[in-house]
């Protein structure tokens, strides 16, 4: 049907006959569809979600089980690595430095894995997370060495613009690391097919009392119908993706009170933003 302003809605039209004596009418009866296709649409929007989140806890479970499981030989590997730095340190070869630094730096990844770890299982399981006043911009460094990995062989230029006033926030270390290191990561897979990459990383401080951290890509983009699901779960760009990334990402921002959203650039490119919020020098000192 048609309505007085020109627009459409879907209707249905029944039509029935009389016979009064004096001839022969026709009476027609319109019913206005749109609420029901609205509510219709509607739960289709809640089983989508409901499967989706069955799904996610299934995979929640899952996590649960492996991380027990890769506990375990993380634990052994660390062992072993502290074992062999104890025996380097006794060697006089005159490469055993360089081996003792690699050793070390191994066993450090590897009681960082088992950290990693044991937040996700637990946020997982409880949504816990162990919040305390951190440094943003140790994060970002902490995070950025181990996404960038093998960023400068492809030629990724990075570059930071970090504000002074969103230094300090309240957050999960852990657990904010991972959400740098999956946006990053997915910037650098985003521009491994384009002329121009540069990846940047900036925060600013707002008005509203949150840090604003942004990871900037100069990739490919997203197209419309994407950006508008993009933190559901499985739902992913990849060929091999699973598409939970950037769901846990949102979890993870989410249960800090702080949001996550992406948007495309004017020049080209992808921006990953996520908000935290700050915490003041004075706050810190008055032990709030």
């Amino acid at each position: 049907g048609m309505r007085k302003d020109g627009s459409t809605f879907p209707m249905e039209l029944s039509v029935g006959e009389m016979h009064p004596g004096t001839g022969r009418f026709f009476t027609g009866f319109c019913r206005d569809l749109t609420e029901r296709y609205r509510a219709e649409a509607r739960i289709q929007e809640q089983q989508q979600e409901l499967l989706h989140m069955a799904r996610f806890t299934a995979l929640g479970e899952m996590a649960s089980t492996l991380a027990h499981e890769i506990n375990q030989p993380l634990t052994a590997i660390t062992n072993y690595l502290k074992g062999s730095r104890r025996l380097l340190e006794k060697s006089t070869e005159e490469n055993a430095p360089v081996l003792r630094d690699a050793v070390e730096k191994a066993a450090e990844q590897a009681l960082r894995a088992g950290d990693v770890i044991r937040h996700l299982r637990d946020f997982v399981a409880r949504g816990e997370s162990e919040r305390q006043v951190e440094r943003l911009p140790a994060i970002i460094e902490e995070a950025s060495s181990l996404a960038l990995v093998g960023a400068r062989e492809i030629d990724v230029r990075v570059s930071y613009k970090l504000d002074p006033a969103a230094e300090l926030v309240l957050t999960d270390r852990i657990q904010i690391q991972q959400v740098l290191l999956n946006l990053m990561r997915n910037a650098i897979e985003a521009m491994q097919g384009v002329p121009r990459r540069e990846l940047q990383i900036t925060t600013v401080a707002r008005d509203d009392g949150m840090a604003e951290v942004s990871v900037i890509d100069t990739g490919t983009g997203l197209g419309p119908d994407v950006s508008a699901q993009l933190f559901q779960p499985f739902v992913t760009t990849k060929k091999q993706g699973m598409g939970v990334g950037l769901s846990i990402c949102r979890t993870i921002v989410e249960s800090h009170g702080g949001h996550i959203w992406a948007e495309p650039m004017p020049a080209g490119g992808t921006a990953f933003r996520f908000t935290l919020r700050i915490v003041q020098k004075e706050e810190v000192a008055n032990g709030r």
